[in-house]
């Protein structure tokens, strides 16, 4: 039995596919295939392990030779595909505002089933000055901001550079491919797909 996780990034301009990467997980050994089908309007522009030469274009398999790690007394076994992506990519997240003025960052974003926003890392003392969702602020030598929801919205106080994403479980025509696996039982499956918003300067 082995654990599945997808983890998908996009850009929110364009919207646009940036990579992703198939990671398989157990405490016992495995063997088996791993099968990646692109999507129409989806390519590969880096790949590791490297995409097999008798591939296609828009399939390819891999034989799964997990590696693994010791922690104390028990074993991690592991194996992973990672893929640089372009194409257009379709989006269940809507974002009305991500824009910087005057010091005050502000994010507006909506989504059916619920999203999470992290907007950061912010200069520590910032000070959030409005917000609809569920709100949580994460402290260390960096400031980030999080707010959940269906409908969220930020109004913080920042200085330089502010990054911020979304991030949510996508629908399965959100994924830029589908994942088939050969002689492996999964015993749970784990998808996120993480939107990059544009940087902005504060």
């Amino acid at each position: 039995m082995v654990h599945l996780k997808v983890h998908v990034e996009a850009d929110a301009a364009g919207p646009r596919y940036r990579g992703a990467v198939v990671y398989l997980t157990s405490g016992e050994p495995f063997e088996g295939v791993l099968r990646l089908e692109l999507r129409e309007g989806v390519a590969v522009t880096g790949c590791w392990p490297r995409w097999p030469d008798e591939a296609g274009e828009r399939s390819a398999a891999w034989r799964v030779e997990p590696y693994v790690r010791r922690f104390g007394g028990s074993a991690l076994f592991s194996f992973g595909v990672r893929l640089d992506l372009e194409g257009r990519a379709e989006l269940s997240a809507s974002v009305g505002r991500w824009s910087a003025e005057g010091g005050v960052v502000e994010l507006e974003a909506g989504r059916s089933g619920g999203l999470r926003a992290v907007v950061g890392p912010l200069t520590p003392g910032c000070k959030v000055l409005g917000f609809r969702g569920s709100l949580r602020v994460i402290e260390g030598a960096s400031t980030y901001v999080v707010v959940e929801g269906e409908r969220v919205a930020l109004r913080v106080s920042a200085s330089g550079l502010v990054t911020g994403y979304l991030e949510y479980v996508p629908l399965p025509s959100e994924l830029p491919f589908e994942v088939e696996l050969e002689g492996l039982r999964v015993a749970s499956a784990e998808r996120t797909l993480a939107v990059r918003l544009e940087d902005l300067l504060a």
